[in-house]
């Protein structure tokens, strides 16, 4: 990261809430949404968009996959969680500070997928589960920077894929 020692010094602070749980959120994987997601990317790779038919005329989508970018549709409503957060109270406070003091000061930078590890694909028809935790907390730059790793699994406990996401909070909302 490269940070200065004075962001070291600023981000002690933010050190209690790394390993805190995020909420759980689930999300109910549908083919429709999934073909209009990578059609909105530009991406017509028939795994993605090709639905067959069944044999009354209906749309089949479980001759596709999701893009490896629809985590996105799920993932990112778990890791703004974070924006709920407040610290523990100390001696004499009647009412916990927030950690994000402004939510117009936050953005979503960034995030990334990780498939390595995944036991099946995401398709039509599942509930994915999605937890995580808060990963980094740091401030560089003037900036509060909260990385959260995101797994996310089926019903039945199979891992679909991992995720990162990077939240960045602008002077004046923490």
């Amino acid at each position: 990261m490269g940070l200065t020692s004075e962001e070291e010094k600023q981000s002690e602070q933010y050190q209690i809430f790394i390993g805190k749980q995020l909420n759980k959120s689930i999300h109910r994987v549908k083919g429709k949404n999934m073909v209009e997601f990578a059609e909105a990317l530009g991406d017509t790779n028939p795994k993605y968009v090709k639905i067959g038919m069944t044999a009354d005329g209906k749309p089949d989508y479980s001759t596709i996959i999701a893009h490896p970018s629809y985590p996105n549709c799920f993932t990112v409503d778990a890791a703004f969680d974070i924006v709920n957060w407040k610290y523990p109270l100390k001696e004499g406070e009647t009412e916990a500070r927030k950690l994000i003091t402004n939510y117009g000061k936050v953005l979503h930078t960034a995030q990334s997928y990780d498939y390595t590890k995944a036991e099946v694909p995401i398709q039509h028809g599942q509930k994915l589960y999605s937890t995580g935790y808060l990963e980094k907390a740091y401030i560089q730059k003037g900036r509060l920077w909260l990385q959260s790793h995101i797994d996310t699994h089926t019903k039945d406990g199979k891992l679909v894929v991992q995720t990162k996401v990077m939240v960045v909070i602008r002077e004046g909302g923490f």
